[in-house]
């Protein structure tokens, strides 16, 4: 308590010459501020080119919050405050605060692990549990994604840690799987015919490696075929729309039938080595 009283003794001030110290005192802490940051942006640009954006934003924090206690302190000291003082009250909350800060602790320790992985970098689209978006943000205690409604949601680095997380644009190739079921008495042999000539009729659709066509398995249904298509992956959507309607209109046009369609999309990880050795 002592500690304190002397503290908040060296706070007050009453005199014009106070008042002056402290106005020129905020004056040179916002200007200070204003040098860090640009400070922080060249060294970034200048020392930082090879880096991963999540990387270089941690850093960036990293320089900016130590630059700012650097800068309290040194105006502190330039008004007259007992920085002593202000070390005492410090050290008496810190044990306070130190038990209460150990989950932020935790999460930047985690942030740096995740960081030093390299799994993911803004931009990226994250499956982590049952939620899915664009990272927005990698911060020191956590990520944040907007999710495909536009909702900011925020990941502690720690939670990131325990769960399964899924990079969905890891790879700049991807495959679009769609699942048709025909008829048991259909022809499989022209359906799958079918299906190779709906993936050519997609301009999107690459031919190396080229579209996969198979028989996946009979079900009570039918049949269950399966047409994977490869594609660049900001595609996804056009080649999802033009693929779905070519089927349709071949199909219709050559007078077969289509039980049930589903549609996946799978990564070069998930349906195993890319043909094309990438």
């Amino acid at each position: 308590m002592r500690v304190l009283s002397s503290f908040f003794r060296n706070l007050s001030v009453g005199t014009t010459a106070d008042w002056e110290k402290i106005v020129l005192g905020f004056l040179f802490f916002l200007a200070g501020i204003i040098v860090l940051r640009i400070v922080s942006q060249i060294l970034l640009r200048s020392f930082a080119k090879g880096l991963r954006e999540q990387t270089r934003e941690v850093l960036r924090k990293v320089f900016l919050y130590t630059g700012t206690a650097i800068l309290f302190v040194s105006v502190l000291n330039a008004t007259g405050v007992s920085v002593s003082g202000l070390l005492g009250a410090a050290g008496v909350l810190g044990i306070a605060v130190g038990i209460a800060s150990q989950t932020s602790l935790s999460n930047i320790i985690s942030g740096f692990f995740l960081v030093s992985e390299r799994y993911f970098e803004i931009g990226d689209v994250l499956k982590v549990g049952e939620q899915m978006g664009t990272v927005y943000s990698v911060d020191l205690l956590s990520i944040k994604i907007r999710t495909f409604d536009n909702v900011l949601l925020r990941i502690p680095n720690q939670h990131l840690l325990e769960q399964t997380i899924t990079n969905v644009t890891r790879f700049p190739v991807r495959r679009l799987d769609f699942i048709i079921t025909i008829p048991i008495a259909q022809s499989i042999e022209n359906s799958l015919d079918a299906l190779r000539a709906s993936a050519r009729q997609c301009s999107l659709a690459l031919e190396e490696p080229e579209p996969i066509t198979m028989v996946r398995e009979q079900t009570i249904h039918g049949w269950s075929l399966l047409l994977g298509v490869w594609f660049e992956r900001p595609h996804t959507v056009l080649v999802r729309n033009s693929v779905t309607t070519a089927i349709q209109h071949v199909f219709r046009t050559r007078g077969l039938h289509i039980q049930t369609a589903t549609i996946m999309v799978a990564t070069e990880t998930d349906a195993g080595p890319p043909p094309y050795g990438g």
